[in-house]
């Protein structure tokens, strides 16, 4: 009985609609100008399931990119002269395809049932690869359970595609995006998301997506506060869809430090529940802009790398992602065997950066210093005093450190330091940017609120 029923499984066909894949074909050859645009946008050549519908399309693609029309004539031509008539079913097939579609009024719904059957094969496909995963006794099962979300992920995201491009197929597009940057004066410095303070989006261009941004400092100098200073610009003034991962503070803990920075309130008095009366309309507006924000956090403590990235799918999925921000990367646990800390921390540095290619999000992680820069006379931090290891300023595309006078006044006073309700100069020190300069930056910490703000007049 399980035999048989083993043997039907194995001689099920693929999803396919061999039917649908003609009239979409058809209604390109019947009316490019008006289905084109259309098709171009829903469909790859690799969603159709015949080998000769592939060629087809990805030649009437190739007429559409160099602005000509893809009508029987030229389309035959063009498959003549790069000798693909053959791969393509012959002139007499590309009659028959004329001649089936008659009108093109349900082009976008036979463009749909041939997307679905796409999706359905992919998952098959990796459905495949997945339960191979399962007889790979050798790998640890976190890294098994990542790869298999991947897989599943790429196919919810329909990564169907080729991952590889010739240059000449995105030259232009790219080209025109940057005669569009150049024609509006307004982009001319921000071309990724704003982060509230003007020197430093003129200095890097705003956060990119795909970037890995590392910010350093010791503990005490206030990453975290600098990592929600630019959450809530690129959340509620940038509309960016953040998603933050704080493995060292709850998340009540996090929005009462976005609301003290939003509203300029005293988080000591706010913790203690004696805000003046006139601060409240102040925290109410605050609590308005961040409702409608779409900042995503999660406070679980001890995750590993490998969840940090399943869970960043699941919100891009849910919600849709822009950034990803992490505090900090030495909580986070590598997941696999490692002799030495400094690889497993060199795993979790590569994991992000993929990460934020795999999402297309800029990836922000706060990381520790170590204890060297107290013993020198020079404080400032350099690439160097990165905690752990070397690979975190290898894999980052920029690195920032914070520097407060203050705070190493403090530490070598012993004080109390300046009032809480003092602002601290603060140096932001660029020590790596691998598409721009480099170069100090001044900021104000502003203790009372736990934020930080632009030097004023900038």
């Amino acid at each position: 009985m399980d035999a048989t029923r083993v043997d039907r499984t194995d001689v099920r066909e693929l999803p396919k609609n061999i039917e649908a894949e003609q009239v979409v074909l058809g209604a390109a050859i019947l009316e490019p100008s008006s289905t084109l645009p259309i098709l171009v946008e829903k469909l790859i050549p690799e969603h159709f399931y015949e080998r000769r519908h592939r060629v087809i399309f990805r030649t009437i693609r190739e007429l559409f990119d160099r602005g000509e029309p893809s009508d029987i004539v030229l389309l035959a031509n063009r498959l003549e002269e790069t000798g693909d008539m053959e791969r393509a079913g012959g002139r007499m097939y590309l009659n028959e395809l004329l001649d089936r579609t008659t009108t093109t009024a349900s082009l976008e719904y036979y463009a749909d049932i041939v997307k679905r059957k796409a999706t359905l094969r992919s998952l098959i496909e990796a459905g495949g690869r997945v339960s191979e995963l399962g007889f790979d006794e050798a790998k640890e099962i976190d890294e098994i359970l990542d790869h298999a979300e991947s897989l599943i992920f790429d196919v919810s995201s329909g990564g169907t595609g080729s991952s590889y491009y010739l240059i000449s197929d995105f030259l232009y597009e790219h080209i025109d995006t940057l005669e569009k940057l150049h024609r509006d004066p307004s982009r001319h410095t921000v071309t990724g998301f704003a982060t509230g303070f003007p020197a430093l989006d003129e200095m890097t261009a705003g956060m990119q997506r795909s970037d890995l941004v590392i910010v350093a400092g010791r503990p005490g100098t206030g990453k975290t506060s600098f990592l929600l200073a630019l959450a809530r610009h690129m959340g509620i003034r940038e509309g960016a869809r953040i998603g933050v991962f704080s493995l060292e503070m709850k998340k009540e803990h996090l929005l009462e430090r976005l609301l003290c920075g939003e509203g300029k309130i005293n988080l000591h008095h706010l913790r203690g529940g004696y805000v003046p009366g006139e601060k409240w309309r102040d925290l109410a507006s605050a609590a308005s802009k961040l409702q409608k924000a779409k900042i995503i956090v999660d406070d679980s403590p001890g995750v590993s790398i490998l969840e940090v990235r399943a869970r960043a799918r699941r919100m891009a999925a849910q919600y849709g992602l822009d950034v990803v921000m992490l505090d900090y990367l030495q909580l986070v646990e590598g997941g696999i065997r490692a002799d030495r800390r400094e690889q497993e921390v060199a795993y979790i540095s590569r994991s992000l950066k993929k990460l934020a290619r795999e999402l297309n999000v800029c990836v922000i992680a706060a990381s520790q210093l170590n204890r060297g820069v107290e013993g020198r006379t020079e404080k400032r931090p350099r690439l160097a005093d990165l905690r752990e290891s070397g690979a975190i300023e290898q894999d980052a595309d920029i690195v920032m450190f914070i520097y407060r006078e203050d705070y190493h006044r403090q530490q070598d006073e012993g004080g109390t330091g300046a009032p809480s309700d003092a602002s601290a100069q603060t140096e932001l020190i660029i020590a790596k940017q691998r598409n721009g300069p480099v170069g100090n930056i001044d900021l104000m910490f502003h203790k009372a609120y736990a934020s930080y703000y632009p030097v004023l007049g900038e």
